[in-house]
């Protein structure tokens, strides 16, 4: 393009013989560029836009098929682990399991090793199942978690109150999802609850003696009858949470907690 405007540019210095253009302006002859330039520009613009709309589409595509490989190997290690777990609840007895039984400490190592690999709503579907199972009763506790990380574990609006002595006993539940879910009379003594939301969670009657809740939101929550004695509420938000100042009272701390009537505790 540059060179076609120099060639026009010195055949009007030199005044060259062009059929239609002799005697014309220097602009007369610029003209000449007019149709080559926007078709240039056009070209070029359509393929840029051509291209970068297929980089794009490509783009979608990888980041699309990534994400369905990983949910499906997520999925196929929550069905494995299902699988599994079927095998020793109805072949191996491990509902009439002891202690220190083989069957007991596979499905403890089974639960531990699959979590990690599992996305929060599947966390919570393990969870689920480890309810219905009986594997987590307070009295007699099959699955125990300790210290296994339940990290943004999916359990918004789950109805947990139909099994009261459940127990996540010593368990470590972090950024986890639990709006709405209910927790009714559920024994989760020890355990540690770090950020999360627990907004209008129905805790009543819940044993939360030496638990510990780091910064999670526990606003609406309705602690009615909850143990609270020696648990630590630090930097929760406790903003209409129904909680009574004398359950307060038996906790271990409340530092820079939202009470529930807004206020903060110093």
């Amino acid at each position: 393009m540059i060179t076609l405007l120099v060639v026009i540019a010195l055949a009007y210095i030199f005044g060259v013989n062009v059929p239609g253009l002799r005697g014309k302006t220097l602009w007369d002859w610029l003209q000449l560029l007019i149709i080559p330039v926007v078709l240039a520009v056009g070209g070029y613009l359509f393929n840029y836009t051509t291209s970068r709309n297929e980089r794009n589409a490509a783009d979608k595509r990888n980041q699309t098929e990534r994400e369905l490989g990983l949910d499906n190997q997520r999925e196929a290690a929550l069905q494995t682990y299902l699988d599994k777990m079927s095998e020793l609840l109805l072949h191996e007895k491990l509902r009439q399991s002891q202690p220190d039984d083989e069957v007991r400490r596979t499905a403890t190592l089974q639960t531990l090793t699959t979590l990690p690999r599992l996305d929060g709503k599947r966390k919570g579907s393990v969870l689920l199942f480890l309810y219905e199972a009986g594997l987590i009763k307070k009295s007699n506790p099959i699955i125990m978690f300790g210290a296994v990380s339940l990290h943004a574990a999916d359990l918004r609006g789950c109805d947990l109150s139909e099994m009261p002595r459940a127990s996540l006993h010593g368990s470590f539940i972090s950024y986890a999802a639990l709006d709405g879910a209910d927790f009714t009379g559920v024994h989760l003594q020890g355990i540690v609850f770090e950020g999360g939301n627990l907004h209008k969670a129905g805790l009543i009657g819940a044993d939360l003696r030496d638990s510990e809740f780091l910064g999670t939101n526990l606003s609406g929550a309705d602690l009615t009858g909850a143990d609270l004695t020696n648990a630590s509420l630090i930097a929760v938000n406790l903003t209409g949470a129904i909680v009574t100042d004398e359950q307060l009272d038996k906790a271990k701390s409340l530092q820079d907690a939202i009470m529930p009537d807004g206020s903060k505790h110093l």
